[in-house]
């Protein structure tokens, strides 16, 4: 149990961090984010199905990601970048995650129904006995995968200079103009990697559970979890509660079944809010005159 909800967390952290890495620099909850990943699930899906002999799972993934990115620049081309240009009011950028998010959730259902498509097999899926637990190569494969991203990802923004240009535009994005930093490349850019996180996320999810249109939505919904209770904007915080909700989602549907589990979800997320409203890493700040 522990080994599969480190294994599930790990998804709902890729989904997490593409989350809070656009609230950290835009200060919006970017809910489209769901709806894109349900797009790359299905990308991946027709991808995988193309070919005779499947390709490896990091073609799919390179593929998929990179198709996670054009969605991810479409979106914010078509939704939020003439609400930055005019200065609008934070509501608008939620209004049109929204209504993006609803629309990609509609158009997969118009052309594809309401189906649940079943993931072409890329590799086979057994399982093994380390010191007698049983691991599945499918649970240890998502969990690789989804270690090796976030790391790299936590390296791009700690040890990079575009990674400190995200940070500083995060802190006070006027401040950072005026020190010489092109906020909108770094916007765009974060936005590519909210994008890359969202086609991986939709590769793993596929080949997890199945495919269908309210795929991304519904796991997105863990991510908002995850990302509140890590403490909106922190990446940390985002990984660091996605593991545990992972682990304490495994372990209630266990033991208690899955119908209630997502009930006990919300009611830990509203019990932490009132024991620690700014998350684990959050912090609360004051700005000053």
């Amino acid at each position: 149990l522990i080994i599969n909800g480190i294994s599930l967390g790990a998804v709902y952290a890729l989904i997490a961090v593409g989350f809070a890495i656009v609230f950290s620099v835009l200060k919006f909850s970017n809910f489209a984010h769901g709806g894109m990943i349900s797009a790359c699930a299905y990308i991946a899906f027709f991808f995988q199905r193309n070919f005779e002999t499947p390709p490896p799972l990091w073609i799919t993934i390179a593929f998929t990601g990179v198709a996670g990115m054009v969605i991810a620049l479409l979106v914010d081309t078509l939704g939020y970048r003439r609400i930055r240009a005019k200065h609008s009011p934070p509501l608008f950028y939620f209004l049109s995650s929204v209504t993006f998010a609803i629309f990609i959730e509609q158009y997969l259902t118009v052309f594809y129904g309401k189906n649940m498509y079943g993931f072409p097999p890329i590799f086979e899926q057994t399982t093994f006995n380390v010191a007698g637990i049983t691991l599945s190569t499918l649970d240890m494969v998502i969990l690789a995968v989804a270690v090796a991203l976030l790391i790299a990802l936590v390296l791009i923004i700690n040890r990079t200079k575009l990674g400190l240009a995200i940070r500083t535009v995060a802190i006070d994005s006027r401040a950072s103009r005026l020190m010489g930093i092109n906020s909108a490349v770094v916007i765009t850019f974060t936005f590519v990697l909210a994008g890359l996180l969202a086609g991986v996320s939709g590769v793993l999810l596929g080949i997890k559970y199945s495919v269908y249109p309210t795929l991304g939505p519904s796991m997105m919904v863990k991510g908002f979890i995850a990302s509140v209770i890590g403490g909106l904007g922190s990446l940390a915080g985002a990984i660091a509660a996605a593991v545990l909700l992972g682990l304490v989602e495994m372990i209630l549907t266990y033991f208690l079944g899955s119908s209630i589990t997502p009930a006990l979800l919300f009611g830990i997320m509203l019990l932490f809010l009132f024991v620690r409203p700014q998350g684990i890493a959050g912090k609360f700040t004051q700005d000053k005159a």
